[in-house]
């Protein structure tokens, strides 16, 4: 399932959701500039058994100015992606689909993005 997911400047960022059967569940987030879409469109495999097997909701985002999401990037992990990603959080854990609770994950970019954000401790965050 795609979204779009409007930041508070109006800029939208693109997330892929896969989404288990059973609802509400709680939410994995991975925050990319590697376009989600075409570049590593062939991990979704993979996420699809996150929601199918364990039972998680799972969140692929390209982060701003990258792939399918609107605005500039700027540089590697600025500020904006950090304001960007709580918001998306927050979005996540509001949707009936979500138990309101939400990880983090990644590798490389993502793990980084996952332990910066984890410093600033958005309400819904609950484990990287």
């Amino acid at each position: 399932m795609q979204a779009l997911i409007e930041m508070s400047d109006g800029v939208r960022l693109s997330v892929t959701l896969f989404l288990p059967n059973v609802q509400p569940a709680p939410c994995i987030l991975e925050a990319l500039p590697y376009r989600k879409d075409d570049m590593t469109a062939g991990w979704r495999p993979e996420y699809a058994r996150f929601a199918d097997e364990f039972g998680f909701a799972v969140a692929r985002v390209d982060v701003r100015g990258t792939g399918s999401s609107g605005g500039v990037a700027t540089d590697e992990y600025p500020e904006a992606e950090q304001r960007d990603l709580a918001e998306v959080i927050a979005w996540l854990a509001a949707q009936p689909w979500c138990t309101g609770s939400i990880g983090m994950f990644g590798t490389s970019y993502g793990g980084f993005n996952s332990f910066q954000l984890a410093c600033e401790r958005p309400a819904h965050l609950e484990a990287i």
